[in-house]
């Protein structure tokens, strides 16, 4: 064959070759990609870890500041178990009546960078994850509570639990000499400091009808959960103390008291009043009783003598009874009674409900009476 002097002769190539050829261009294409890839990859590490696949340390112990709606900004001690316990230690800020601590269950929220505490609120405390030592409170919008790191929980690795001081509410038995409490929220069992208000826990345990020793009962009391020393060695657990007893509540289990009653259009039974039980006396008709109504604002009560009726008003934790507009006559062994319960809506400033409870508190904080919700078939 003939070439022109403008063509370029064939190079020629062996049976074969070309192929390896294709095949070593197709190779280093491939190890091109792959130190693509790699420096990709590289470049990903060095950015760290995507906020999804954050996950706050536990267990451990985050400390700082967080926003206290009406009082000063509060010194406060998260703790965070694996078993998704959690505890918030807060100390109270001017004009608070230190009851800012609370328990309850944590979980990472798997669509956000954040854990949810869920407490004793209807809805649950949310924490933006920072990063694995650094939490910061958001709004209930879900916005930061402060500007930049100013209300950020930051951890330095241990765990190191805080006593919490709340209104506990759990299951509470007795054996000969090991008391034994199992709080709601959490479900942790912990043993009972023989001291303070754990006297009148443990007569009223003893006084109730039950079919076998150690029968658990539903118990409500303000308290804590301190760090104590065991009995043997130098090791410390937790321990649960009673400082004021609310009740004891036998009809109820915790799965009932994790769910809140409303307060109006209730039927609310008279247990204690001014921190003595409401004892039975033959002549009284039923329970002592206050039912309040919420549409029309009025509430009616009973002594065990015959009803009366008034009107009342709630704005937010206060609220006030007026004089009712006329009163049964009881019998002379009721009267005290009938006049204990008038008086003592009288004085009442504030309430609060836990569970199936109803408390009332008058102006100085003191504990007036405590009601259980009952639901009339």
């Amino acid at each position: 064959m003939q070439w022109s002097a403008n063509q370029k002769e064939p190079e020629y190539v062996m049976p074969g070759a070309r192929a390896t050829r294709a095949a070593v261009r197709l190779s280093c294409i491939g190890v091109m990609a792959l130190a693509m890839a790699n420096q990709g990859a590289v470049s990903a590490s060095d950015a760290g870890p995507s906020p999804s696949s954050i996950g706050p340390q536990s267990p451990a112990s985050y400390r700082g500041t967080l926003p206290c709606p009406g009082c000063a900004d509060t010194r406060t001690q998260l703790d965070l178990w694996p078993d998704g316990t959690f505890h918030l230690d807060r100390s109270a800020g001017a004009g608070v009546d230190g009851s800012l601590d609370e328990i309850g269950r944590w979980r990472r929220d798997p669509d956000a960078a954040q854990i949810l505490l869920y407490g004793g609120h209807e809805a649950p405390l949310r924490m933006q994850i920072v990063d694995s030592r650094t939490l910061r409170a958001l709004d209930a919008q879900g916005q930061p509570a402060g500007r930049g790191d100013e209300f950020d929980l930051r951890t330095d690795g241990p765990l190191t639990p805080a006593d919490v001081s709340l209104r506990l509410h759990g299951m509470f038995t007795y054996l000969v000499d090991a008391p034994r409490f199992e709080e709601c929220l959490t479900g942790r069992s912990y043993p009972v400091a023989e001291e303070q208000d754990y006297l009148a826990l443990e007569r009223e345990y003893l006084a109730l009808p039950k079919p076998t020793p150690g029968s658990p009962v539903l118990a409500s009391f303000d308290g804590a959960i301190e760090q104590r020393p065991r009995m043997a060695g130098s090791a410390t657990g937790q321990t649960v103390k009673v400082r004021r007893l609310t009740g004891l509540w036998p009809g109820q289990t915790c799965e009932r008291a994790m769910s809140h009653a409303s307060l109006a259009n209730q039927y609310w039974r008279v247990d204690r009043l001014r921190g003595e039980r409401v004892a039975p006396i033959d002549e009284a008709q039923g329970d002592v009783f206050v039912i309040l109504r919420g549409d029309q604002g009025g509430y009616v009560a009973n002594a065990g003598c015959g009803r009366y009726a008034g009107t009342y008003r709630v704005g937010g934790a206060s609220i006030a009874f007026d004089p009712p507009a006329g009163l049964p006559d009881c019998p002379a062994n009721l009267r005290g009674r009938q006049q204990t319960l008038l008086d003592t809506m009288a004085a009442a400033r504030t309430w609060v409900i836990h569970g199936q409870v109803l408390e009332l508190f008058d102006a100085a904080g003191a504990a007036l009476a405590a009601l259980e919700a009952v639901y009339l078939q």
